[in-house]
C-alpha cells in the first residue's frame, strides 16, 4: 500500500479549513492546515506536500495569488500542484489563476465530492506526468 498523499489547506477561515481537513481525511489523504500565505510557504519550505488548496482572500498582507506567484517564481521551494479555491467565481478571475499557474480553480461554496474529485484528478494528472489542465468557459 503506498503512502497517503499530503495535502496542504490554506484558509483564513477555520470553519473552512476543518471542514476541508475532514473531507479529506476521511478519503485517505494526509492534511495540513495553515491561515495566510506567510504560514503556507513555510509548510512548503519545510514539507513534502502532493498538493495545495490555496483561498485567494486572505488578510495578513499576502492574499492568495501573492502566494501562487511566490510558490511559482521561488526556485527554492518545490513545484507542487495548487488548486485555488475562492468565492471569487467571476471567468476572469478562473482564468488569472490558470494564468498565475494554479492547476485548477474550485469556486466556494463547492460541493464536497466535487472536491474530492478535483483533488484526485489533479494527482492523478500529475502522477501520470501530464501538462497542466486546459481552462474552458463556464455552462450557461
Amino acid at each position: 500500500m503506498s503512502d497517503p498523499r499530503r495535502v496542504l489547506v490554506v484558509d483564513d477561515d477555520t470553519e473552512i479549513r476543518d471542514l476541508t481537513r475532514l473531507v479529506l481525511t476521511g478519503a485517505g489523504f494526509e492534511v495540513a492546515t495553515v491561515g495566510s500565505g506567510r504560514e503556507a510557504l513555510r509548510a512548503l519550505a519545510g514539507a513534502g506536500f502532493d498538493l495545495v488548496l490555496l483561498d485567494i482572500n486572505m488578510p495578513g498582507g499576502m492574499d492568495g495569488w501573492e502566494t501562487l506567484r511566490l510558490l511559482r517564481t521561488d526556485e527554492s521551494l518545490p513545484w507542487v500542484p495548487v488548486v485555488m479555491f475562492s468565492v471569487k467565481s467571476e471567468f476572469r478571475d478562473r482564468v488569472h489563476g490558470i494564468q498565475e499557474g494554479a492547476t485548477d480553480y474550485i469556486t466556494k461554496p463547492f460541493a464536497l465530492d466535487e472536491l474530492l474529485e478535483r483533488v484526485r484528478r489533479v494527482l492523478e494528472t500529475r502522477e501520470g506526468g501530464a501538462s497542466r489542465p486546459t481552462l474552458s468557459a463556464p455552462a450557461r
